[in-house]
């Protein structure tokens, strides 16, 4: 698991740019609803992993709990007036000594950076997701100036036929006064047009820079968000790793010692208190 990770934190860490043929494209609606799933996985991801470390917690916990009920009187006067980590320590029961190092280690499990880098790359994905929103937003309205142009250029062609048809017609001279005036009006429609086509020029650059920081949030989101996400796994899993060999060790020098001390109902203690019996068999 420390290895995929790492592999994967590499990997992420090296993308300077977006292959996709389906990168740099505008944005729709389908993107803005992945990625606001990709922020409830992100939410629900912290979830399992908060749950995770909790139940793993209550569960040493308890036992550790558990065990602490079949200690001897003496144990328990020593766990009162010293540190309770010294009778373990020393000559305590095995499994209660390991239980008691298992809980100290998760203690100190850094499962708190894991979560932190999921809550901030929630937020990178979230501000994405707004991004995502305004280059869509710019996009309708890019839309509908075209349209508006294109529906003022059809009837301003319309005229203009209309106008150029009416040339070719002699005319009296009352006549050529309106055809001044046509003209005149013509003018100032054409005029109209070029100042709504730079107005739509002008959205259009918008709506490209819109493209533009979308696309630099993504991949800078990518690959710092998604980076430490990776990076606080593989560091995590280390420690949980190194965590569990140091209690196989602790395990494995216990069975080697053999130590049974402190605990009720041992079998010395079963001697002790019944020694003709003992000597009997």
């Amino acid at each position: 698991m420390t290895e995929s990770h790492e592999t994967q934190n590499k990997i992420l860490c090296e993308v300077k740019f977006f292959a996709s043929s389906a990168f740099g494209r505008f944005c729709n609606d389908n993107h803005q609803l992945a990625t606001l799933q990709l922020e409830a996985e992100l939410h629900n991801w912290r979830a399992c992993f908060a749950d995770y470390i909790a139940v793993q917690k209550a569960y040493v916990e308890a036992l550790h709990g558990w065990l602490t009920k079949f200690l001897l009187p003496e144990v328990e006067f020593h766990s009162r007036i010293r540190s309770s980590a010294a009778p373990y320590r020393n000559n305590g029961p095995p499994l209660l000594v390991i239980c008691h190092d298992w809980l100290t280690s998760m203690e100190k499990l850094p499962d708190k950076a894991v979560s932190f880098a999921l809550k901030s790359f929630s937020k990178d994905v979230r501000a994405l997701w707004i991004q995502q929103g305004e280059e869509l937003q710019q996009k309708r309205k890019v839309d509908d100036l075209a349209k508006e142009l294109d529906r003022r250029t059809m009837a301003f062609q319309k005229s203009e036929n209309r106008f150029l048809e009416s040339q070719l017609i002699e005319y009296n001279k009352s006549e050529i006064e309106v055809g001044n005036h046509n003209t005149e009006y013509l003018t100032e429609k054409k005029d109209h047009l070029e100042h709504f086509q730079k107005k739509l020029d002008i959205e259009k650059e918008k709506h490209h820079s819109c493209v533009q920081e979308t696309q630099r949030i993504a991949l800078n989101g990518f690959q710092t968000g998604f980076c430490n996400v990776l990076e606080s796994l593989a560091e995590f899993s280390k420690a949980s790793l190194k965590m569990y060999n140091d209690l196989v060790n602790c395990i494995e020098n216990s069975e080697k010692v053999g130590n049974l001390s402190y605990m009720e109902g041992s079998q010395d203690d079963k001697v002790n208190k019944n020694p003709e019996r003992s000597l009997a068999g």
